[in-house]
């Protein structure tokens, strides 16, 4: 049987006052959302800014970002605020966890079994169950389990495609209707915009706007040098050949997963998805 809410207030007030039964230590949670370590986090296992972007829209729709956010309605139900929630979950002050029904932390985990999990990966890790890192490594352990969405992130052609598959496919909310579609895709975009498009944590291996300049060996004869950053801008017609270049800039574009590189002498872009860092 779960809490009664009276029960559950009466021990709040006991553990916010300073008794905490043995157990797992009381960590710092994450009050406010770190979206770029989150970004860094998934581009460099999903390695494409569009899945990225989708992933991060619906996240955010669900949590704000935030490792520690309850469920708001839960926040009002049961009185207390997500930081108390948290600390008493860490206390082993609230055995209800696994069963009440709330969504929590990045994903807005609800069901039992994948907060008991979560609970599980949390304590094997001797981390709060609201550790920003710990819950990143959690989330993308079950994605393992969600195949078809997560090919869809690795092959996304656009952010409404990869938010599309997330949201049918791993959060499931009740309402997928078209205007929920659109305003979650819409998070996604703006996650886009401000990290992609602006080449920040679009590329690995040491190739990012931090790196730049630095040298990459091409290794192919005939890689195209484009006027833009992607595979629907213009070829200049002419190639790199094999050799060592100097990229002054990096950007997120259309057929390179690792992003595209501006290259020194001024001739264009290259796919770094066909380079090594030197």
């Amino acid at each position: 049987m779960g809490y009664t809410m009276d029960g559950f207030r009466a021990d709040v007030k006991t553990a916010m006052g300073g008794t905490v039964s043995a157990g797992m230590p009381v960590a710092a949670v994450t009050p406010v959302s770190d979206e770029g370590k989150i970004w860094e986090f998934l581009y460099g296992k999903i390695g494409n800014a569009y899945g990225t972007a989708g992933l991060m829209g619906e996240l955010y729709a669900e949590s704000g970002l935030r490792a520690d956010n309850l469920q708001n309605s839960c926040e009002k139900k049961l009185n207390i605020t997500d930081v108390e929630y948290t600390r008493l979950v860490d206390g082993n002050n609230y055995p209800d966890f696994i069963n009440d029904k709330a969504g929590y932390g990045l994903a807005q985990w609800t069901y039992w079994s994948r907060k008991k999990a979560l609970l599980e990966f949390a304590k094997g890790q001797g981390k709060s169950i609201g550790d920003l890192d710990m819950q990143l490594d959690f989330l993308w352990g079950e994605m393992q389990g969600y195949k078809e969405v997560l090919a869809v992130l690795k092959a996304a052609k656009s952010v409404r495609e990869a938010s599309d598959a997330v949201l049918a496919g791993y959060e499931k909310p009740a309402d997928q209707g078209e205007t929920v579609k659109a305003r979650r895709a819409g998070y996604g975009r703006a996650f886009y915009e401000k990290y992609a498009c602006s080449g920040q944590g679009v590329s690995s291996g040491g190739m990012t706007n931090a790196d730049c300049p630095f040298l990459v060996r091409v290794g192919v004869d005939d890689l195209n040098i484009r006027k833009g950053a992607g595979t629907n801008t213009a070829k200049t017609g002419k190639y790199t050949g094999k050799g060592v270049f100097t990229v002054v800039e990096v950007r997120s574009g259309k057929g390179s997963d690792k992003g595209w590189g501006k290259l020194k002498s001024g001739a264009g872009w290259i796919a770094l998805s066909y380079c090594e860092r030197v």
